[in-house]
């Protein structure tokens, strides 16, 4: 899947809310970072490339704030690649800020309602699907894994630490798309965002261990591209880094009923020895795929993820942690480095095998007894629908 994402869809006429003229002069931000300014914005998708958490689509008015215009760097200059949530925190702490919230993070990369096509309320023209506008992904605009041609081909093949102005915020913020996923304060929730009703400040649930991760990576799918696409914490395997938020954080946490955890367990079995860099055990949620075919739809986000080293054996364990509720459940076996094909790298997951426990797995509580059988892709062909 390579097309836009279309949001007609997802306005409703209800949204067109009155943006109020504000006197808040921009504030001078820290260096380095840049002003967002107050108001309102439309967040959310229920586009076809949406998963089941991106709606209902709603406004939510936000105080101003200023935001890092790149992912945090080094002092050597080099990427801050795979940092976890409490050492992002401290980092943003130590320069004077905090992380954003996700409502904060997704202004930023879609923009207020002050730029749409009517400067004095919210129009269809400020769903923006992406930070430089409508335009589908491309590698000259974010650095990702390209699905414009087929077999997924990676843009580069690693984060990079200078980045194309056009792939810019509508603030100016460089790699809202792409490069890597990005911690915000959130705790994760599918149902956050409640009925549609207008929402201040939100700060998302008040309690919870798994946190929302925004932007995609360099390793993940043109559709996770999209400024409404979220991913959790419960994930393991992709690249992860961290912008800061400068300025008060007030507002109040989502009410939401506390989410309940249980455990999938199981294993992986091939009809040869599981070797190669990494296995990985990927759950979705079964309503994102197609009824009729039981397939997932294209570049869905995953509920949980484990990266496994394989074990040389004919099977492996695993488990994951997951909220209660129906799921797929899919497995893929690296099959080694990207291969470099016109100028592209062929991503390599799912090459070394493939595979899916058959229907739906229904888990009001811990499941066991999983089974995911691996089969190689045929040669030169289609990879099947999995993660990422």
């Amino acid at each position: 899947m390579s097309e836009a994402e279309d949001l007609t869809s997802s306005w409703r006429a209800e949204l067109a809310e009155t943006v109020e003229q504000s006197h808040t002069e921009a504030e001078s931000c820290p260096p380095g970072s840049l002003w967002v300014p107050p108001g309102p914005f439309v967040m959310g998708s229920v586009s076809s490339h949406a998963g089941r958490d991106e709606g209902p689509v709603h406004v939510v008015h936000l105080s101003g704030f200023c935001l890092d215009e790149r992912e945090a760097r080094r002092e050597d200059g080099t990427l801050l690649e795979g940092i976890g949530r409490d050492e992002a925190s401290e980092h943003c702490r130590s320069r004077g800020g905090r992380l954003p919230t996700e409502a904060e993070w997704e202004k930023a990369a879609r923009g207020g309602c002050e730029r749409g096509t009517d400067p004095q309320r919210c129009d269809p023209y400020d769903l923006m699907p992406y930070p430089w506008g409508a335009d589908a992904p491309s590698c000259e605009k974010a650095n990702h894994q390209s699905t414009k041609e087929g077999r997924p081909q990676l843009c580069e093949g690693s984060a990079r630490t200078e980045s194309s102005s056009t792939g810019n915020g509508p603030y100016g913020h460089s790699d809202l798309s792409g490069n890597l996923w990005e911690w915000t304060a959130d705790v994760y929730h599918p149902k956050t965002y409640g009925d549609g009703d207008s929402r201040t400040n939100p700060r998302g649930p008040s309690t919870g261990d798994v946190y929302v991760l925004r932007g995609g990576g360099w390793n993940t799918f043109s559709t996770n591209m999209r400024a409404a696409n979220r991913f959790t914490s419960n994930l393991e395997g992709s690249a992860i880094g961290v912008r800061c938020a400068y300025g008060e954080l007030d507002g109040t946490y989502d009410q939401v009923a506390p989410l309940v955890w249980v455990m999938l367990r199981g294993q992986v079995a091939s009809e040869g020895p599981i070797q190669g860099p990494a296995l990985m055990v990927t759950v979705f949620d079964a309503e994102d795929a197609d009824p009729q075919t039981g397939q997932l739809a294209p570049g869905r986000s995953p509920v949980s993820e484990v990266k496994l080293t394989p074990s040389g054996e004919q099977t492996q364990s695993f488990e994951l942690r997951v909220p209660a509720g129906e799921y797929l459940l899919m497995a893929a076996l690296d099959g080694g480095a990207p291969v470099k094909e016109n100028g592209r790298f062929t991503a390599s997951s799912g090459m070394g095998g493939f595979g899916r426990v058959d229907g739906v797995v229904k888990a009001e509580s811990d499941v066991s007894n999983l089974e995911i059988r691996l089969q190689r892709p045929p040669s030169g062909g289609p990879l099947p629908q999995g993660p990422r």
